[in-house]
């Protein structure tokens, strides 16, 4: 099969015989734990649900009676019977990707065909635009890429679910294709596995805390990402020799930040002795791994003075640690002429020393003296280096790669921290902060209450003054909220002098809308001695517009200016598409972070400051998600200077990082999208005007259009909370972060994934496409301006990627599904109402999508995705009525029912984590 080339007819009925055989296995396992009798009411819901989704007259009332029959008990294991369904198919489609990656790549490298959005596929076009080496070369200089897990609570699925698939996963793996006829101790096998995962409770017993997420969140670095980033290095490296021969491979051009155990927005869950915590564990664990790769090295390097008189040279370096491994073990006298295994000995007991002394206490002594550190990356890269250089003047030069080039890769891709941890706080939090530790300071009483210019004035003479010297003394005065700020800053400032300033990362303003957000962190940063680069973060409509203002007045100012030079003039800005969806709709906010992101890097330029733009994308549409490369490459100016963050957040994790090929391929995807950004950055013409004029016309009557419902609507909320099951979601153990910023139960409040979370369950997922109705106000009664779209739709990836991105959320939306949740709503022309403007609004956007697309239904440029969701839908239609039948139960019963609400409570949930997995998305 030619890589560049989708998947054949034989690769996808392979993937249907998996499924097939998968079904089949989880019927056996029904008929054997529940009875016949449960597997065939699930064949009749199932035969009921098809029939529905092919139009058979009727079919959708007999569901919908069939599952009102149903007892809360009966009802579980039907929603059981789906959800297990959907989490093997979900299992058979992963292993079938990671098949055809396999396959493709032996390909790749046997017949040198290049495979698509891969960092060859960059090299190859770079060099057919006439890129040169000398331009190749300043482009890779200026790669570089951060991706950012986070913990936002998306992954419905618990641990212990998650390690079962991969049970399942290897079983199937274990087979090859030339074994299709299974035997029957396989077959014995997989039904065991099936009915272990069938009596498994899908909801949590308790909301995992954060530390909980941080081991989470390091279980990826641990079993995957350690293992692929050298293997992407090392194609970076195969793939500029062989198209660029004369460039140099880039030092360090990837690296990982994480906000688990960082990001207190809203989660009073995130103390500081957590954050202590949290640097520790990232800490132990690259020194595990670390350690063990230094003890692989020490018994492949067991060269001797005897055969190779060359390698005396690392004795005098050996010597330096003779005292600590002599003291630890008797390698010394055991092997005396070999000095690399006894130096790389030494080094690994100097490291595992190092991760045994690492202590959150160590971290929590905020106002103890600060020693220097005693094994840096510095200390470590140099030795290792020494090795290296060693080898090279020995007998067999070429041992410095292998094994040592690949830990020496590890170590400059994470360090001695796997990840640099974020901190992110509310831009309210830090001015109520600095409102007590003012007034304690005897500067000024009432510093929230100040207007924005005396606050800037304020700022600005404290941060023109020396320090204030008597920290501890302020400390012990402060509350408990201002402790909490700088308890944070001072973890962080402690880290930075035991562990180096490469421990931590950024720190993010959620809500940055004044000049006084940036300075008030500014100050909290001198007051506590952390150097942390400060990212402010644009979310609402509003702000995206402030943004360039705000930054030229930072650059202007006098206390700024030499944090920006500490920072190697870099100056970091977050762009929210959560919650700027949510403010403006998915049209609006899409083109404003498109324009905010132009004016960002035009004000950078203009005072020679390199940007960093700072993608906070979720999984879903509505929170900035898609395909990586494409979502890059629509970006307009971002990556002229080769820098780029990007969250990966909640269920992206799991989905992306947690098979090795995955993760090859869509780090290779990454890649791609930036290095031919970085070109397109540079090179691309100015955008003709008319289509600019023109987005800027629908993008201005897709806000009333959005707003007048979301926002104008007093009856609105009331709507949402009766028509989804947000309240449910709400209770879930999804995560250690409650749904809202505050107490104050307001839109603005809430947070953007519960809000996506509760659409994508219902069946409207109106953040993925609400507003699009305005494509069809702007073309109205105009061929010419249909014929204009439909050329922006050709010629420019922003747009083509927002309509194709839309598309999606369009094709998972179906408003059959949604009016059954609309029943839940009891007022009657509060239902009716809304729920027309909705649908009404849905046809209205999905026939201009086609029109603009010119195709004839949504997806038909993705035809494997569309197959996927058409299959998908008469299994996911059984979960949403068996959902709503449950809310409709639960919310008649009266208050202190709790016998009563308790089962219909248990089929909710997993309902939720049904729906998740059939739909592939959450929130």
């Amino acid at each position: 099969m030619n890589p560049t080339t989708p998947p054949s007819d034989h690769d996808l009925e392979s993937l249907s015989r998996e499924v097939r055989l998968l079904g089949d296995a989880l019927g056996r396992v029904i008929a054997k734990l529940e009875g016949s009798e449960v597997l065939s009411l699930e064949e009749e819901i199932r035969s009921l649900a098809k029939a529905s989704r092919s139009g058979e007259a009727g079919a959708a009332d007999f569901l919908g009676a069939a599952v009102a029959k149903l007892s809360p008990d009966l009802a579980y294991e039907m929603a059981m019977a789906f959800t297990s369904y959907f989490e093997l198919v979900n299992l058979a489609e992963e292993n079938y990707r990671i098949r055809l990656l396999r396959s493709r790549r032996s390909r790749q490298l046997e017949s040198g065909l290049v495979p698509r959005a891969s960092i060859e596929a960059a090299l190859v076009e770079l060099k057919a635009q006439g890129v040169s080496p000398e331009e190749m070369q300043r482009i890779v200089d200026k790669l570089h890429i951060t991706l950012v897990v986070t913990a936002h609570p998306t992954e419905a699925k618990r641990r212990t679910i998650l390690v079962k698939l991969r049970r399942l996963a290897q079983l199937l793996r274990d087979q090859t294709e030339s074994s299709l006829a299974r035997t029957a101790d396989w077959l014995a096998s997989l039904e065991r596995e099936i009915a272990s995962l069938w009596l498994t409770d899908r909801s949590r017993t308790e909301r995992p805390q954060v530390l909980d997420e941080v081991r989470t969140g390091l279980w990826f670095f641990d079993s995957t990402l350690w293992e692929v980033l050298p293997d992407l290095e090392a194609e970076m490296a195969r793939v500029l020799s062989r198209h660029y021969p004369t460039v140099r491979p880039p030092r360090r051009w990837i690296s990982f930040g994480s906000w688990i155990g960082g990001d207190r927005d809203g989660n009073p869950s995130v103390t500081f002795d957590v954050t202590a915590e949290g640097l520790v564990l990232h800490r132990r664990l690259a020194l595990s791994k670390i350690a063990g790769g230094l003890d692989q090295l020490s018994h492949l390097l067991t060269i001797s003075t005897r055969r190779d008189p060359s390698a005396t040279e690392l004795l005098d370096l050996f010597s330096r640690r003779e005292r600590l491994i002599l003291h630890r073990n008797r390698l010394g006298l055991r092997y005396p002429n070999e000095p690399y295994r006894l130096f790389l000995a030494a080094l690994r007991e100097e490291v595992i020393q190092e991760e045994n002394h690492a202590r959150a206490s160590d971290l929590l002594d905020l106002f103890g003296p600060r020693p220097e550190p005693d094994l840096t990356l510095g200390n470590l890269s140099h030795a290792l280096d020494a090795v290296e250089a060693a080898l090279e003047k020995g007998r067999a030069p070429f041992l410095a790669g292998g094994d040592l080039l690949r830990l020496r890769r590890q170590l400059q891709t994470f360090g001695l921290h796997m990840a640099a941890l974020d901190i992110r706080q509310h831009s309210r939090v830090h001015e109520q902060a600095l409102d007590e530790i003012l007034a304690l300071l005897g500067r000024v009483e009432g510093y929230a209450r100040c207007n924005e210019g005396q606050k800037q004035e304020l700022l600005s003479s404290l941060l023109a003054e020396p320090p204030i010297v008597d920290l501890h003394r302020l400390w012990d005065r402060c509350g408990p909220a201002s402790r909490d700020i700088l308890g944070s800053l001072l973890t962080v400032s402690r880290a930075q002098a035991l562990y180096g300033n490469e421990c931590v990362g950024a720190y993010v303003i959620s809500m940055t809308r004044e000049l006084s957000d940036i300075l008030e962190v500014l100050l909290l940063c001198r007051l506590t001695r952390a150097d942390l680069s400060i990212a402010p973060l644009v979310e609402t409509l509003s702000d995206l517009a402030a943004a360039p203002e705000i930054l030229r007045s930072l650059f202007d100012h006098p206390a700024y200016r030499p944090h920006l030079e500490r920072h190697g003039k870099e100056q970091i800005v977050m762009l929210g598409y959560s919650d700027s969806n949510k403010d403006c709709g998915y049209l609006a906010a899409s083109w404003w972070l498109y324009k905010a992101q132009d004016a960002i890097v035009e004000v950078c330029r203009r005072y020679g400051v390199s940007p960093i733009l700072f993608h906070g994308r979720g999984g879903t549409i509505a929170r900035g998600g898609g395909p990586a490369a494409q979502a890059i490459l629509a970006q307009p100016c971002g990556l002229i200077e080769g820098k780029i963050r990007i969250t990966e957040q909640g269920e992206v994790l799991s989905t992306r990082y947690h098979d090795p090929d995955l993760a090859f391929r869509i780090l290779q995807q990454i890649c791609y999208g930036v290095l031919t950004g970085i070109h397109a950055s540079s090179s691309r013409p100015p955008l003709p005007a008319r289509w600019t004029d023109a987005m800027e016309e629908i993008a201005a009557q897709s806000v009333p259009l959005y707003q007048g419902l979301v926002r104008d609507d007093p009856a609105f909320l009331r709507f949402w909370r009766e028509a989804t099951p947000i309240d449910e979601l709400r209770l879930l153990n999804i995560g250690s972060r409650p749904a809202l910023r505050s107490r104050s139960d307001t839109l603005e409040e809430l947070r953007a994934i519960p809000w996506v979370f509760s659409w994508m369950q219902s069946r409207f997922v109106v953040p993925g496409w609400y507003g699009m109705g305005a494509l069809a106000s702007f073309c109205a009664g105009s061929p010419q301006k249909l014929g204009l779209l439909q050329e922006m739709y050709e010629g420019w990836p922003f747009f083509r990627t927002t309509l194709d991105n839309a598309q999606q959320s369009l094709a998972k939306a179906d408003m059959n599904i949604a009016a059954r949740y609309a029943s839940l709503v009891q007022d009657l022309e509060i239902r009716e109402r809304i729920f027309s403007r909705i649908r009404s609004e849905y046809d209205r956007s999905v026939q201009q999508v086609l029109a603009i697309c010119r195709i004839g239904a949504l997806l038909d440029r993705e035809p494997i995705l569309q197959r996927s969701i058409r299959l998908r839908n008469p299994y996911v239609d059984p979960l949403n009525y068996i959902q709503v039948e449950m809310l409709r139960r639960l919310r008649s019963l009266d208050s202190g029912q709790k016998d009563e609400e308790r089962p219909l409570r248990r089929v909710i949930e997993l309902t939720i984590n049904g729906i998740s997995a059939g739909l592939r998305n959450t929130g």
